[in-house]
């Protein structure tokens, strides 16, 4: 029998979910940490005494409550926590891997806005520039809510006639954006009245920006605008992409300023507005 090294000193479920979640960005720590402190409230037991039967009976309530686009994300949560805890020793045995996450429609196509929407909601959806400015770097970036505000004046920095800004982003990853001309010039006229410290977009007390302010602020200009009141920070980062890729962006250039870790992530977009398909060949 093979003895299984422990890599890790935790000795109780919570010290390991701790360790577990070390090493993941603050979005995702918030993210993960809510899944499986339910996870636990529901199992009611230690993870050495999970079985199969209790992911299984757990995988069917969510289905019950929730998108299977979201239960598949949870589920995927869960499996990376006991994958964890057997690579370090922790556990012998990886209940997690005989559960699989559902497959659900991509409905990707969805969450696609018009270029006319996008332009009605940053003209018409926001009433300062601030939110301007956040909204016009989402899209004319492709930039994640967290990245926005998470942005500080230093990342900044001038390149030919328009800038380029360093943006650390999901998986602790850092990477370089193009920022185009028209878009420089609304990001060095809103520094020019707007620099107060370090970060580019701050609270009333001159905090950092809580992301959760950015969704509520872009429901709210959804509804200003009339634009479908599902749309997102995501969505205007999804629209980037297609209209991007519309415009004739190429594919790995794309996945490079997204900041994917696979091609295959980015070409997901290829398939939102095909230039042509098998229905034109047929006459009737």
């Amino acid at each position: 029998m093979t003895i299984q090294n422990k890599v890790t000193n935790a000795s109780s479920d919570r010290e390991l979910i701790l360790i577990w979640l070390g090493g993941k960005s603050e979005t995702t720590q918030i993210s993960y940490r809510s899944t499986v402190e339910k996870f636990i409230e529901f199992i009611d037991k230690p993870l050495s005494e999970v079985k199969l039967d209790d992911l299984q009976l757990w995988e069917r309530g969510l289905k019950a409550r929730f998108k299977l686009t979201t239960v598949a994300n949870k589920v995927l949560v869960i499996k990376s926590l006991f994958s964890f805890a057997v690579k370090t020793g922790y556990l012998t045995l990886n209940v997690g891997s005989f559960i699989k996450p559902p497959k659900a429609k991509d409905d990707l196509a969805e969450k696609i806005l018009d270029v006319s929407d996008v332009r009605g909601l940053i003209k018409y959806g926001v009433k300062n520039e601030r939110d301007r400015l956040i909204l016009l770097l989402m899209y004319g970036c492709g930039l994640r809510v967290s990245e926005v505000v998470g942005l500080t004046w230093n990342d900044f920095k001038k390149h030919g006639s328009g800038g380029k800004v360093t943006v650390f982003g999901k998986g602790s990853k850092t990477r370089v954006i193009i920022i185009p001309d028209w878009l420089w010039a609304r990001v060095k006229e809103f520094e020019k009245y707007h620099r107060v410290n370090q970060y580019v977009f701050i609270s009333r007390h001159h905090n950092k920006m809580n992301r959760v302010v950015v969704h509520t602020m872009i429901k709210r200009a959804c509804r200003r605008a009339g634009i479908d009141e599902r749309a997102s920070a995501h969505w205007l980062r999804h629209s980037h992409a297609s209209h991007s890729l519309e415009a004739g962006c190429n594919l790995r250039l794309l996945q490079q300023s997204l900041g994917h870790a696979s091609v295959t992530t980015t070409e997901r977009y290829l398939h939102i507005s095909p230039d042509s398909g098998s229905s034109q060949f047929i006459d009737f």
